[in-house]
């Protein structure tokens, strides 16, 4: 394990010096912030579950019955896991500009154990690296099909299925109260 520190101390520095994670004690002050738009993200992306999933919502939205956006589920749950994950950073005196430096600071500093005694589990990291990359895949698929000009409802997410929507925003919610207890 101190191997593996001393080797994300050594990334941590590399990505101070590229500007991908910058220090500075003002931004601890975004802590807060960063954990209320993270909360705000997940209600946002719990609703519009909730839509995808539930007939009386369509109905007073005037949404036709087969209306769903599961893939903007899993986008927002992700990005309400990377809020609540810059509010960590935060706490440390970090800005992060990548996602690959958040992740190294939050397994440097987070992993290991604070001394309140509380820690992410590795497990936690590795919803956030999943979320990302589900989340990466759906922009880039949304991207594609805007230059193709094709419709993204019909042609971007046919893989999108329900049940992976409700396990990322299942992740973010564990992964949230976990940042959020380990902050209180």
């Amino acid at each position: 394990m101190k191997g593996r520190k001393t080797m994300l101390k050594s990334r941590i520095e590399s990505f101070l010096r590229k500007k991908q994670l910058l220090e500075n004690e003002e931004y601890k002050k975004l802590e807060k912030p960063y954990l209320t738009k993270a909360r705000k993200n997940f209600t946002i992306a719990s609703l519009m579950n909730s839509i995808s999933d539930k007939e009386e919502f369509k109905k007073i939205l005037n949404l036709a019955a087969d209306f769903e956006m599961y893939d903007w589920v899993i986008i927002v749950s992700y990005y309400s896991m990377y809020a609540s994950a810059l509010s960590a950073l935060a706490r440390l005196g970090y800005k992060s500009k990548s996602h690959a430096a958040s992740i190294a600071v939050l397994e440097c500093n987070y992993i290991t154990g604070l001394k309140n005694g509380k820690s992410l589990d590795v497990k936690n990291i590795h919803k956030l690296t999943k979320a990302y990359t589900l989340s990466e895949q759906l922009i880039i698929k949304l991207i594609e099909t805007k230059t193709k000009r094709e419709t993204a409802q019909y042609n971007a997410t046919p893989n999108i299925t329900r049940e992976m929507a409700k396990t990322v925003l299942s992740d973010a919610d564990e992964f949230i109260t976990s940042i959020e207890e380990i902050l209180a």
